[in-house]
């Protein structure tokens, strides 16, 4: 976020010290307790000092603003710790060119004390309009993603019902069950009830963040029960789900889209068909969710470019809602694709 203040910082920081320094200069000239020197001087080291200590305040935040949490006691701390550091090492800078340019050896202290609480006041003020900044644009880079990421799952929910609502699909889906109702009348109304179920979710969770790890897996039984009429025993699955793990939420669709992209451009392309497995469980204090699919990466690698609903896009979903708190990984490990998500809880 700070990286697009690059533009504008130096020549501000440049500008604001000269202007302190100037209104510096009236100051000390208007009372005529200095000599030439000595108000150049202190000018000097009222610009130079206070430049250098912001300007490497500026390079230490820059590496600790990732772990800056918004809490007001401890910024208002921070503020104040950091104010009075920066005003330490600024009057140590003058008392520096003090003893250099003026030829002294010795200097009282006790009068150039005095000078740390103004510094210090200019130094809670710099840091509070540069502090003040960064968590203005903190808040809206948090907004932009926040739509991003509203925008991003209305996206791939849309995607999903576009695959599923494609004329292959529903005439396979309407198909199987135009067929069941002559053999089969129960098994037909349970297969009508799965396709309305899956339809139903996905428009219900259209804005959704998060949804329950139970209701995920359910949709995804419903899913796979519909699939498996068309490549009858083609197709096995297995879903293990840890007690502990179902009370946890996921990204919504985020298994079924997985398990989708596994029997496209995995069972679908092996003439004997495959299995697939759906894994839940914790480890430490990670959720892990495995698909296992029968198939290879190279076939895999072969038709992404057509995926409607791609592993990049789930993984920009994962970026969006956990940060760095989420990968994705996918390998080949003969004779089965796994792809492997990681949530840190």
């Amino acid at each position: 976020m700070i990286k697009h203040k690059r533009s504008w910082f130096w020549p501000v920081q440049i500008t604001s010290w000269l202007l302190v320094g100037f209104l510096n200069w009236l100051v000390q000239y208007s009372s005529g307790s200095f000599s030439n020197l000595n108000l150049y001087l202190n000018l000097a080291g009222m610009c130079a000092g206070g430049f250098l200590v912001t300007s490497l305040y500026r390079v230490y935040f820059k590496k600790r603003k990732a772990n800056l949490e918004i809490d007001a006691p401890k910024l208002i701390a921070f503020l104040f710790a950091s104010a009075f550091v920066q005003a330490l090492g600024w009057l140590f800078i003058l008392i520096l060119m003090m003893l250099a340019f003026l030829g002294q050896r010795t200097i009282a202290i006790a009068p150039i004390l005095f000078q740390i609480v103004p510094l210090m006041g200019i130094m809670l003020a710099w840091d509070s309009v540069y502090l003040g900044y960064y968590l203005i644009r903190r808040y809206h880079s948090t907004e932009v993603e926040k739509w991003q990421l509203e925008a991003e799952v209305r996206q791939a929910q849309l995607g999903t019902l576009r695959a599923q609502i494609n004329p292959h699909f529903l005439f396979n889906a309407l198909n199987n069950i135009r067929a069941l109702i002559l053999e089969d009348p129960h098994l037909a109304r349970q297969t009508l009830t799965r396709f309305s179920e899956i339809f139903r979710h996905a428009l219900q969770h259209t804005d959704g963040r998060e949804i329950s790890l139970t209701e995920e897996v359910n949709i995804l039984t419903q899913y796979l029960e519909l699939i498996k009429i068309q490549y009858e025993e083609r197709l096995t699955y297995e879903i293990q789900v840890d007690e502990d793990c179902l009370g946890e939420s996921i990204p919504p669709m985020i298994l079924q889209l997985l398990v989708e992209n596994a029997i496209k451009h995995g069972i679908a392309l092996q003439s004997r068909g495959g299995h697939i497995l759906i894994d839940v469980r914790h480890e430490n204090d990670e959720l892990i969710l495995v698909i296992k699919n029968t198939g290879t990466l190279i076939e895999r690698n072969r038709l992404e470019e057509n995926l409607g609903i791609g592993l990049q896009n789930i993984k920009e979903r994962l970026r969006l809602l956990y940060a760095e708190n989420a990968t994705l990984h996918i390998e080949e490990l003969p004779p089965n694709v796994v792809v492997t998500i990681k949530i840190q809880k």
